[in-house]
Parts: C-alpha cells; structure tokens; sequence
C-alpha cells in the first residue's frame, strides 16, 4: 500500500515553490527551483529529480529606488560628469557722480553657457533714473546680433518672461564681461547700486 503524504513548503532548499511531484510534495527539491521533475526516491526517502532548474533567490524585504537625480553615480561618492543650472556672480556697483561706468565680470572654473540674465538695482536720488546699458562679451566675443548696448535692466529683471539667451559656451578660465554705462547722468550725492548675476549650465 502506498502512503500518501503531502508536504507545504521547501524540502531542503530555499524557494517558495514552483513543482509538484506525484506524492504532492510542493516547494523545491534539493535547492532546485521550477523545471525539475521527482521521478522516484532513493534508499534514504530523497527525492530523485530530473531536468536542469535555477535556485530561487529570497528577494528583498524591502526594494530600495534611486532617485533619477542620482543615476549617475557610478560607485559610493564617485559621480560621472554631468550638467547643472547654477549662478555665475558678475559682481556688484555703485554708479555715482564720479563713477559712471563699470565692467562687470566672472571667471568660469568649468564649462559654461550662459542663459538667464539678473539685474538688480537700487536707486537713489532725484537724478538716478538713468537705465543701465551694456555689451555682453564671452571671452572677446560679443554675445548680440549688433554692437549698440541693450537695456540690461529690461532683459534682466527678475519678472522677465520669455527673456533666456543662449549664449556661447564657453571654457574654464574664459572671463565673461558686461561693459555698463548710463543712459543719463548721476549729478550730486545720487546713487544707483546694481547687481548682476549670469545664471547658465555647466558640466560638473
């Protein structure tokens, strides 16, 4: 008389399943995942298997996802090249009756093009309604269609829309310069304060 028995589980191995032999054992067979087949047992009541299977693998409790912003690591603190939006500082002015005109400037360390323009200013005084005007050099390469100079508070505010550029790139160590000046003259103790800031992508 044949006992039948049935048995949930693993049999020496370490899968969750995957055959079914006659004697309704389930699991894997010696470590042996899907793809085996039990034909018999031997002496000692182990299981004869035929045919090739993989292992199963415990996964993971818990499955971890990078963020897509760190793909680009290639190994713990190892980051490939890449690029970033960043802002490249063009220095700060006061314009006064005996300063009228300014080069503003900033050295890249790495490569760079340029792409958003900010002007900042600060006016005091009666007569400080003069406009900043400028050329934008990257290197000794005038970044415009013509050498008059632009409105760069028009093209720089902050509340701009619809004002990015694209401009040359260009390689570390290249000065990029504002050459500014007044369309009016400051008279007496009148000021006007400026800042600008070239903010652009570059490969880091």
């Amino acid at each position: 008389m044949t006992q039948r028995f049935e048995v949930i589980g693993d049999v020496m191995g370490d899968g969750y399943g995957g055959i079914e032999d006659d004697d309704g054992v389930q699991g894997d067979v010696m470590g042996y995942g899907s793809g085996v087949q039990v034909v018999g047992y031997d002496d000692n009541g182990d299981a004869i298997v035929v045919g090739k299977g993989r292992r199963n693998r415990r996964r993971p409790m818990v499955q971890l996802t990078k963020p897509q912003w760190r793909e680009s690591q290639l190994a713990p603190g190892v980051i490939a090249p890449d690029q970033g939006l960043l802002p490249l500082p063009m220095g700060s002015f006061t314009f006064a009756l005996a300063a009228q005109t300014n080069t503003f400037q900033g050295q890249i360390q790495k490569p760079f093009r340029g792409e958003r323009l900010l002007v900042s200013t600060v006016r005091t005084g009666t007569t400080a309604v003069g406009r900043l005007m400028g050329q934008i050099f990257v290197g000794s390469d005038l970044a415009a269609l013509d050498v008059p100079a632009v409105d760069l508070e028009q093209i720089g505010s902050p509340q701009a829309f619809g004002v990015r550029l694209t401009m040359k790139p260009a390689q570390p160590g290249v000065f990029i310069r504002i050459v500014t000046s007044l369309s009016s003259a400051l008279t007496t103790t009148d000021t006007i304060f400026c800042t600008i800031t070239l903010l652009g992508r570059l490969v880091h």
